[in-house]
């Protein structure tokens, strides 16, 4: 599935892992707190945030790639233009829209709410039979089976502010990158050279 290349405070199962370790089809990795792991496979880079667990798996369909099922805490992926990897989280599926590079941070905030940023290429988010396209440097709190209640809320906003996308099964919430996406700080390392993507608030320069 790839190698570890960088690790601290992270777990395969209940061991340690370190550089250069192999991750194999049904790993179990966690990460403790002030912890973050790095993979590298074909066409692909994974890192898990801090107080994080994830599974890696091939799925079953005939698509092939990687699944990624994110349990807990926060992952940040960069695919290559032939890198094929879904993220499975809260039961909700994220991938790259299209066939180019993608970059996209994707953090469980509790079993009903995620946070996704698209911080280069598209992505396609899809839950229950409903799905939305995520457009290249969109941020949204996504809420899952929200209620009745809170979809009216959404809808009736005031027209200067940027208005929710509401379905059926799931609310999409603009929000602002700073707004608790939980970007690991070793993101620049996943970056393309030829097109490192817009940048985060870590990376901006202090005056």
């Amino acid at each position: 599935m790839g190698m570890v290349t960088h690790a601290e405070r992270a777990h395969v199962g209940e061991a340690a892992i370190s550089v250069g370790s192999t991750i194999y089809d049904g790993d179990r990795l966690s990460t403790e707190a002030g912890g973050v792991l790095r993979i590298n496979g074909p066409s692909l880079t994974l890192q898990l945030d801090a107080q994080s667990i994830l599974i890696l798996r091939h799925p079953a369909s005939t698509e092939g790639g990687l699944e990624a099922d994110l349990a807990c805490g926060a992952l940040v992926f960069s695919a290559a233009e032939n890198g094929s990897v879904r993220v499975v989280a809260d039961d909700a599926l994220i991938r790259p829209a299209a066939d180019g590079a993608t970059l996209a941070h994707i953090r469980v905030v509790n079993s009903k709410e995620l946070r996704i940023y698209a911080q280069r290429g598209a992505l396609e988010f899809s839950y229950h039979g409903e799905s939305e396209l995520i457009a290249e440097g969109a941020a949204y709190r996504v809420l899952l089976d929200p209620s009745e209640k809170e979809a009216a809320a959404l809808e009736s906003e005031p027209a200067n502010k940027t208005p929710a996308k509401v379905h059926y099964k799931f609310l999409f919430i603009v929000i602002g990158i700073a707004a608790g996406i939980g970007i690991p700080l070793q993101i620049h390392e996943l970056e393309s050279p030829d097109k490192p993507g817009p940048a985060s608030p870590h990376s901006a320069k202090k005056p």
